[in-house]
């Protein structure tokens, strides 16, 4: 099979990766939106090592699930189970979002 331009589009599943690897190693706080513009008494109260670990969890689920749509989209070309794919996208960012907002692990102990 020739190589094909749209194959491209695994690179931001491979991007995707390296920045969830980077989550992981708790110094990706400043790539969170809305956290990196709190002022520090109000980071203070948030477990960044927790939060960076869920961020990395979040974003390597999602380029999975982005790996899984390119290539059943672009190599299978069964549309069906990328279809699959995007809802699943959908589903777990809804539950992640809630998660996210109601988890007591990722805040601090308030004084």
């Amino acid at each position: 099979m020739a190589f094909e331009i749209s194959y491209l589009a695994f690179l931001i599943p491979l991007a995707l990766f390296l920045i969830a690897v980077y989550f992981f190693t708790g110094r990706g706080a400043m790539l969170i939106s809305g956290y990196n513009t709190l002022p520090k008494e109000e980071r203070a109260r948030y477990d960044t090592g927790a939060l960076t670990r869920a961020m990395g969890i979040f974003t390597l689920v999602m380029a999975v699930l982005m790996a899984f749509i390119l290539y059943m989209g672009l190599v299978v070309k069964n549309t069906v189970w990328a279809l699959v794919g995007f809802i699943c996208v959908f589903v777990f960012t809804g539950v992640w979002l809630v998660y996210m907002n109601k988890s007591k692990k990722l805040k601090a102990e308030e004084d």
